[in-house]
């Protein structure tokens, strides 16, 4: 009975050191505030057998003297707002589940890596003749098609941005293909599958004027101890 006391006392004492581990992972470090002065949005379109399942829209702010963004979905009814910062200089994503310091909201942090260059996976795209306006910019059509998911991608040559202040930043082809066969910014794109699913999203505006500061001085912030793919850390 004792032994197995000890084995039980012993699991939960690993238990508690790698939940200590989680929390406090070392190497994981963010700066106590992130201020922004730019802003894009984005409107997203959920479809299945073409019919209108869900819109929203989200906002990519970004800094004019810097390389750090901050992803946001704030909704206008029910639902939870979330917004993940992506902080270049610490290499680390920073999530947050609520608004930034009210009550209730959850932070989380974890370290990123890049991929090398030579190991970059591109998305393949066939150029067409088409093209068309889309927020102000001209932009030409591209298709793709990858295993059971096809498309289409509108770029442009007018917007002198990367594209991971776009939707390709946000699209889940990014977690496949880290950047595109092609030069340009991304305006709208598409995926769809064979069983009727089609996402649309759509470049609604580009860099607004918005100042926007996340506060993080005294959160409880959970970090997690395995590095991850900076392309694929959830937005």
């Amino acid at each position: 009975m004792e032994k197995k006391i000890f084995i039980v006392s012993l699991i939960l004492v690993l238990l508690t050191i790698t939940i200590s581990a989680q929390f406090k992972a070392s190497g994981v470090k963010w700066d106590e505030s992130y201020t922004f002065d730019l802003n894009n949005v984005t409107k997203i379109e959920f479809y299945q057998n073409g019919k209108l399942m869900r819109t929203m829209t989200y906002r990519t702010c970004y800094q004019s003297d810097g390389d750090n963004f901050d992803v946001k979905y704030m909704p206008e009814g029910r639902g939870m707002a979330f917004e993940t910062i992506l902080d270049k200089k610490n290499q680390v994503g920073i999530q947050i589940m609520g608004v930034p310091q009210a009550p209730n909201t959850t932070y989380n942090a974890g370290a990123y890596k890049y991929v090398p260059d030579n190991e970059l996976k591109k998305l393949d795209l066939v150029a067409t003749s088409e093209t068309k306006s889309i927020a102000g910019f001209n932009c030409k059509k591209y298709t793709y098609t990858y295993q059971k998911i096809f498309g289409e991608v509108w770029i442009t040559d007018e917007v002198n941005l990367s594209n991971d202040l776009g939707m390709f930043r946000s699209c889940k082809m990014i977690a496949k293909h880290n950047t595109l066969s092609v030069p340009g910014f991304v305006m709208e794109m598409t995926t769809e599958d064979a069983k009727g699913g089609k996402t649309l999203m759509t470049t609604v505006s580009l860099k607004n004027q918005e100042k926007y500061t996340v506060n993080l001085k005294g959160v409880d912030m959970s970090t997690a101890i395995n590095k991850v793919s900076y392309f694929i850390i959830n937005l």
